[in-house]
């Protein structure tokens, strides 16, 4: 089948489930990642029915993508398969695949900016039941269109120049862009059912519009895992009045960054390698910092650290919670999670 185009309106809501394998590739690499783990996520709401594997394992086993795919779970009906960055050395295992009948798993792949001459593209795209997305660069037009329609599912509605500045915020990154309008739902409390409208002042007040360097030298403490200097700079913040809430978006914002490279490190690429190619590109001042960091972390703790940011600041909205105290529990309870393997 023809590839799509995502930025012309393309939602994952709207796909019919009746495809054995998606592919989602293009020049917009963080696109295809978003679009790719929205479909993961309706298809397998739980992590554990999702199977990851590399085009390394693929590579080694061709065989074992059919396998997978034709396995059945003792503790669910659906799995679902998932190979990112996948590259031409996956196209034996994806041919073998798609000369078996079909499967229950489906098996969803990301990669990067295929050529038209590309045999893996060429082999999905010749497949009846594959479905294939490819993210362009987006215009500013489609840019604007998409934070729209991204806002609409969580009961926002966004002004022109909110807009506008939430995509130079993120650097049209559709999957911070997400991160951060769902963060901006919770502050206004909408829901599709109730509306409300994000503007500027929001995002001046919540963080994406903020840069973060008042909070840089905090945030790099606690992903260190240094509590005392932790504590150090939470003094700091208090004394300059700095709210608590920025301070706990721009960790999340740290945290959500690493992960992603965590999740690269695990399918084998090397720390630097991983910051080497991180998109957005990490400015190179911050590189070995956050290749330190990526070494410090395990996927399993970063996922804990922000569960517990987001309980802290829910617990921070409620009605006469101490805000202060709640956020410096929660910095300097991730710093010592942190120090543990620093």
């Amino acid at each position: 089948m023809k590839s799509i185009n995502a930025a012309r309106g393309f939602a994952v809501a709207t796909v019919p489930l009746t495809f054995r394998l998606a592919l989602f590739h293009g020049a917009d690499e963080a696109a295809s990642i978003d679009l790719a783990r929205q479909l993961t996520a309706r298809l397998a709401p739980n992590n554990d029915d999702i199977v990851a594997l590399s085009p390394s394992q693929l590579k080694e086993d061709p065989a074992r993508l059919g396998d997978e795919a034709a396995a059945v779970s003792m503790f669910s009906s659906l799995r679902v398969l998932r190979i990112d960055n996948a590259a031409e050395e996956s196209f034996e295992a994806l041919s073998l695949l798609l000369d078996l009948p079909a499967a229950a798993n489906p098996t969803i792949i990301t990669a990067g900016n295929l050529r038209k001459t590309s045999k893996l593209l060429q082999l999905v795209e010749a497949a009846s039941d594959a479905l294939v997305v490819q993210s362009h660069d987006p215009s500013e037009q489609d840019a604007a269109r998409h934070v729209v329609q991204v806002a609409a599912e969580f009961g926002l509605t966004v002004t022109r120049e909110a807009v506008r500045r939430l995509n130079v915020a993120t650097n049209q990154d559709r999957g911070l862009i997400r991160q951060e309008l769902e963060k901006y739902a919770l502050y206004l409390d909408s829901t599709p059912e109730q509306t409300q409208t994000l503007d500027t002042m929001h995002l001046h007040a919540v963080g994406a519009d903020v840069t973060d360097d008042s909070y840089d030298a905090l945030v790099v403490s606690v992903t260190s895992g240094r509590p005392q200097e932790t504590d150090r700079q939470l003094v700091r913040m208090a004394a300059s009045g700095i709210s608590a809430i920025p301070v706990l978006r721009a960790l999340s914002r740290r945290l959500w960054q690493l992960l992603d490279l965590r999740n690269a490190v695990d399918e084998g690429v090397s720390p630097d390698a991983a910051v080497e190619a991180a998109r957005p590109p990490v400015f190179w001042k911050d590189k070995p910092t956050l290749a330190n960091e990526v070494t410090i972390w395990r996927s399993v703790a970063l996922n804990q650290a922000l569960e517990r940011l987001m309980a802290a600041e829910r617990a921070i909205k409620s009605k006469g919670a101490a805000g202060d105290v709640l956020a410096t529990q929660a910095l300097l309870g991730i710093a010592v999670l942190a120090s543990r393997n620093a």
